[in-house]
């Protein structure tokens, strides 16, 4: 799978930190949620657009972060 070039922006940040933190993020309803959340982490929309970007990478309900996911969220 080739990745296309997206650039991170804040939203995408705190999502991929929070992956980071928990190793994984649950899709549910409206967005992406860390384990045992009740608040997105952000919408389906922006988890989709990391997914393409190759910041994130999908396995059934789950997302987890990529080598490239895992660096960015280190930054900041």
């Amino acid at each position: 799978m080739t990745s296309t070039t997206v650039v991170l922006i804040p939203g995408m940040l705190k999502a991929l930190r929070l992956a980071r933190i928990y190793g994984f993020m649950v899709e549910r309803r409206d967005g992406l949620y860390y384990p045992g959340s009740n608040l997105p982490a952000c919408p389906k929309a922006l988890a989709e657009k990391m997914v393409e970007g190759g910041w994130l990478v999908k396995q059934g309900e789950r997302y987890q972060p990529t080598e490239k996911g895992w660096k960015a969220g280190e930054a900041g």
